[in-house]
Parts: structure tokens; sequence; C-alpha cells
């Protein structure tokens, strides 16, 4: 029986072995290598006896996160709602707690996770550690919600991390994909509830640009989805209302529960727009896609609903597939978009779309929306041909500066050039090697990127060795400071 519990994997068999599969049908493991502890007492057993560990959640990410030269911990087990204080508005979550499950839980005292991506069958540790992020311009990414972690460390020991005590740890500990050890419990700021109403429209492509900004600004919540090939963009948005009959009378469907981007006669006019791309017939699959855009205006034009039952788009799983997600600086909005405008109008997509949407600001050290606004563009493709058209996207924008979302496959990336785009980047991995220099927490393509990004920051000019070792020195000062409040907690 395969106990990962989760809408995104798969599970098949070869050679009497049972390999477990992401979502994205780009990652396998096999089950043998997972562990599945009850605690974090046997958390800690684990990572003491194993030389090689990685941590997996719910197996969303495209890229290999949970490749594993050792065991695979799964932390799905760990689902407990610890504790939550609604006056100040935190709640205490072990790290396998479902995305779903805590606003599920959270809307019971009126409040919501601070952000969401469009799926929540991820587990909250998972969707922070691998840089999750929502789509509204005055909202940060969702690790910038996070108060503390509690982590065990490489050595087995635990520790709590959080800003006070612990300020450049904590701003490397997300996005991190998990170099640091396994995160055990979570404390997050959270929000009041909100009724959104949402409405979805067509327009041109050609008119995407002139109304972006404008788009972005006076909605709390927008996605712009581009479908090359008919030359249009849906454009959705979603804000908040005082009540449901407000909506209502403004014209509202009223939607009670879940709402998916796409139904499953949409996705199955989409599975169709591939096979007949695959076929060279183009004129059909075009005529498809045209009727998937009036299907979905007639449903989403205008509707309200719960805030995380708007905002999680796709509860039906979507079209499996690859992606790479790009992170551009926002003021760079225009000239990005015309560049890819201009390179469909005589160039055919190897999918149905791309996507658009914006973050707010955040100071984490390897944050794609590290000290300026972003806007994304989330380019997919079937897994098979991914690889050379992403390696096309990422030639053509290159000169933009754009910063890749580390969960969505870093493959065509070079490391001399992620360098330039993350500041800080030394930074995380000064905290890398004092935290877990013999590298536990890697797996081999973990490894070869830290081992590239340590030879090129090594590399680096006079002024910022110095600065490299007055912040190793604040680490272990870090380090030595949260043990001394550790023993007065345990004292006391």
């Amino acid at each position: 029986t395969v106990r990962i519990r989760s809408g995104l994997v798969r599970a098949k068999k070869t050679n009497n072995e049972v390999i477990i599969t992401n979502w994205a049908e780009t990652v396998e493991a096999g089950v043998k290598q997972f562990r599945f502890p009850d605690n974090t007492d046997d958390v800690v057993e684990l990572v003491k006896i194993c030389r090689k560990v990685r941590c997996s959640g719910a197996l969303h990410s495209c890229a290999p996160l949970i490749e594993s030269q050792g065991i695979i911990l799964s932390l799905t087990k760990l689902d407990q709602i610890i504790s939550i204080d609604t006056a100040a508005r935190i709640v205490r979550m072990q790290a396998g707690v479902r995305m779903h499950d805590l606003c599920t839980y959270l809307s019971d005292y009126g409040l919501a996770v601070g952000t969401l991506g469009t799926i929540d069958w991820q587990t909250i540790c998972g969707a922070v550690m691998t840089g999750t992020h929502g789509g509204g311009l005055t909202i940060p990414s969702l690790h910038d919600f996070v108060r503390s972690y509690t982590i065990v460390l490489p050595d087995g020991a635990l520790k709590r991390v959080d800003k006070e005590t612990s300020p450049t740890l904590f701003r490397a500990m997300a996005p991190s994909m998990g170099l640091f050890g396994a995160v055990v419990e979570m404390e997050m700021a959270v929000v009041p509830l909100e009724i959104l109403e949402a409405q979805m429209i067509s327009i041109p492509v050609d008119d995407v640009i002139q109304c972006f900004d404008s788009l972005m600004k006076t909605n709390k919540y927008a996605r712009v989805v581009v479908y090359p090939t008919i030359k249009k963009a849906t454009i959705w948005t979603a804000n908040p209302v005082a009540s449901r009959e407000a909506a209502v009378a403004n014209g509202a469907s009223n939607n009670s529960g879940y709402t998916n981007f796409r139904n499953d006669e949409e996705k199955a006019m989409l599975e169709s727009f591939l096979d007949l791309c695959n076929g060279n017939e183009f004129e059909e699959a075009d005529r498809v896609l045209e009727r998937v855009l009036e299907s979905q205006i007639q449903r989403l034009k205008h509707y309200v609903g719960q805030y995380n039952h708007v905002l999680c788009l796709e509860r039906n799983n979507g079209i499996p597939h690859a992606d790479i997600e790009m992170n551009f600086s926002y003021e760079k909005h225009k000239d990005v978009l015309q560049t890819v405008f201009d390179h469909y109008e005589n160039n055919r997509l190897p999918y149905y779309n791309f996507e658009i949407r914006t973050t707010n600001q955040d100071d984490a050290f390897l944050s794609c929306c590290q000290s300026r606004p972003g806007m994304w563009i989330d380019f997919q493709a079937k897994a098979e041909i991914s690889h050379e058209f992403f390696y096309e996207m990422t030639s053509m924008l290159k000169h933009f500066g754009y910063r890749k979302h580390w969960a969505k496959g870093m493959d065509n990336s070079d490391p001399s050039y992620v360098i330039e785009q993350f500041p800080d980047i030394t930074k995380f991995i000064e905290a890398v090697k004092l935290i877990d220099p013999v590298g536990k927490f890697r797996n081999e393509e973990g490894e070869s990127w830290f081992q590239a990004l340590d030879l090129l920051t090594g590399d680096c000019t006079e002024s910022i060795k110095e600065e490299t070792v007055v912040l190793r020195e604040q680490l272990v000062a870090e380090e030595k400071k949260s043990e001394r409040c550790l023993i007065a907690v345990c004292d006391g």
C-alpha cells in the first residue's frame, strides 16, 4: 500500500517493484526508498542513522527534488495542526499538513492562508520550501508568512529557526528545497478570510500589454493565460467583496465549493488539442481550443465564493506537464511581454497556453522576488519535448535577467547566470556549508549545483569575501544564541 495521500501521485509496478511517479511524470522513485515517520522522534532517528536523506511532501514539483542516493523521508504523516492564536493570527502546525486541510481548519476561525497557488494538495512545508507563490502584485510568496521553523539538522539536532534569534539562517530557510534538514513544524501568520468575487473575460493578445499594468494594480488577484495559436488571452481577476449577497446582486453566480479553472470536459478537449497537434492537424486543433475558451468564459465569467475555493483553481489535477517558470523584475514587464508575443507571431507554441502572474517582493536569499516585485511567465510542455522548448525560451529571454523558479527544473541553466541574478546567493551557500558541510540532504543534482555555485562564489571580489567572513561569524553567533535560548526554555 502506497501511503502518500495525494491526488498528484501515481504508482506503477516495474519488475515487481512499486515505482512512485510525481504529478508531472518527470520524476520516479522506488517505494522501498520511502520512510514514513510517525512523529518528530522518528525523524530525528532516521536522520541520525542515514547517510543520505531527501524529504518529500505531495510530489507536486516537476524538478528532481526527491531523488535520493539514500532514503526519501515522507513527512505526510506529520499532519497535525498543533495550535492557533486567533488574536495574533499565528497557527502552529506539523510539516505534513495539507494546504486544503489548513484552509478548512482556518475558515472555522474566519482566517485564511496568506497566499495560495493554483492547487492545494501540497503539504504546507513542501509549498514553502519550494517557493510557492500566488498571483497578486501586493502579496508576497508563501514563505514570507512563516514566523518560525523547527528543523531536524543533519546531525539529528532539533533547532528552532526564527527571524529574531537566527535572522541570517531564517532568510536562507525558504525557498531552499530542503537543503538544511527536515522541517517538522512551522509557525505561520495567517490573514482574515475573504469572500471573493471573480470574473473572466477574453481579449485579443495584442491588447494584453496595454492593459497589463492597470490589471495588476487594480485587482487583488489576477491571472493572464495566453493562447498564442488563436491570438487570444483570458483575463481572470478576483477581489474581496462585502458579502455573497452583494456579489450576487451585482450579477455573480453563487458558488458554494471549489471552482475549477478547467472542468473535465475542457480538459478532455485540451488533450484532444495536443493529439491533433501531434498529427499536424493544427487548424482543427485551434478550433478545439476556441471551444475550450468559449466553455470557460461561460462558466467563469462572473461568480462569488470563499477565498480558498476561488484561488485554488485546479482541484481536478490539471493535465500533467513539465513547466519552467521565469520571474522578471516587474518594471520590465512591457519589454518582456512584447518579446514573447513577437516570437509567437511567427512560431507555433508546442502547448496550448502560457500563464502570467505577479508577486510582491520579500527578502529571502533565494526568492525570485527578493528586493523587487516580479512578473512570472510559466511555460509548459509535455515532458518528452520540454527540454528543447525550455532552452529556446531561456535563450530568448536571458538578456532580461530572469530568475528561474527553483522547483520547476534547473535544466538549461548556467550557474554563472544564476549567481548574477540572485544577489545574496553567496550568503545562502555559506549557510549551507555551515549547516550541512557533508551534504547529507543533497542528492546528486543538488550536489552538482552546490559545487558549481560554491566554486563560482569562491572566485568573487575581495569585498564579497570580507562580507562572507562576517556572515559566517554571524551564523556561528546565531547558532550559539539559539542554543542558549533553547537551554533557557528547557530550564524554565
